[in-house]
């Protein structure tokens, strides 16, 4: 619960006063928001990029999702996210994740979100995922008065987007899930119910898949404001493909000669995959953003 001394240096030496806002450990800049109870878009966060000609710091609200393409067009290079451990070099003084808004003080020139000009208070992780320091709008502007200030920040729509895409395919999961438990007679109604029910499931599944995968996708934005879940997903997304691949199998084995119950058996496993994604996905989004989309 301290801040990084570069930071706190920083701060003194242009005798900036400031703040210390403890609360809950957190991973990232919108989970700290909501963990000591400010608003998010009045914290900062940080981005690390960089090309062949060195790093530059992206500072936008917690709220906002950076916009790769307005960065490159306001600067001129080809920018991108930085890998982890070079993050770790450029700050080792701070904790994984947690890095500071200044990037003057680390030698980093900064590119600043013009949202952030419009801000009474503003609140940014020191170097810890439990500190956040606070302090007035225009001592922020002071701190980073050599900054290149540019729009590059967009609203992050994305989570609205998942979770609609999502409730709509569940939907159609149990939907599946009550067709296979109905009695299955002599099977040809049964299977014309079941296989048009998997055809609903398997074009939900397509439209969650483009939303979540696409530019402006959930995924992507995950990768973005949480670099280090790259992994998680990366394993989301091969689901994706195993699961439309299966989807796909179980179509073409419904109207089949294989047995109803075979099939039953079948498809039941596919609703267990489904469910585990389900919560897999909401436990992702929580982890990088804070907010509990539901996976029950």
């Amino acid at each position: 619960m301290t801040i990084a001394q570069t930071v706190e240096a920083y701060l003194s030496a242009r005798e900036v006063p400031y703040s210390k806002c403890v609360h809950a450990a957190s991973n990232t800049s919108l989970a700290s928001a909501h963990a000591a109870d400010v608003d998010e878009d009045c914290v900062a966060k940080s981005v690390v990029l960089e090309d062949e000609r060195g790093y530059v710091l992206a500072v936008l609200p917690a709220s906002r999702r950076l916009e790769l393409a307005r960065v490159r067009d306001e600067l001129g290079r080809p920018l991108h996210l930085s890998a982890e451990q070079d993050v770790q070099a450029l700050f080792p003084d701070c904790a994984v994740g947690a890095v500071p808004p200044v990037g003057a003080a680390y030698g980093l020139p900064t590119l600043l979100d013009r949202s952030l000009e419009e801000r009474d208070e503003v609140y940014f992780e020191g170097g810890d995922h439990e500190t956040l320091v606070h302090v007035h709008g225009e001592a922020f502007l002071d701190l980073l008065a050599h900054a290149t200030v540019a729009d590059i920040a967009i609203e992050t729509p994305g989570l609205e987007a998942a979770r609609v895409a999502r409730e709509r395919l569940y939907d159609e999961v149990l939907t599946l899930a009550r067709a296979i438990a109905a009695p299955v007679g002599s099977g040809t109604r049964w299977r014309r119910r079941v296989g048009r029910t998997l055809e609903r499931v398997a074009r939900a599944l397509e439209q969650h898949v483009a939303e979540s995968e696409g530019g402006d996708g959930i995924l992507r934005e995950i990768v973005e404001e949480a670099p280090r879940l790259w992994r998680e997903v990366d394993g989301l997304e091969r689901e994706h493909a195993e699961l439309s691949v299966e989807c796909a199998r179980l179509l073409e084995r419904v109207p089949s000669a294989a047995s109803a119950l075979s099939i039953r058996h079948d498809i039941h496993e596919l609703v267990v995959r489904f469910d585990r994604h389900r919560h897999r996905g909401a436990d992702l989004v929580y982890e990088a953003f804070g907010v509990d989309i539901g996976g029950g």
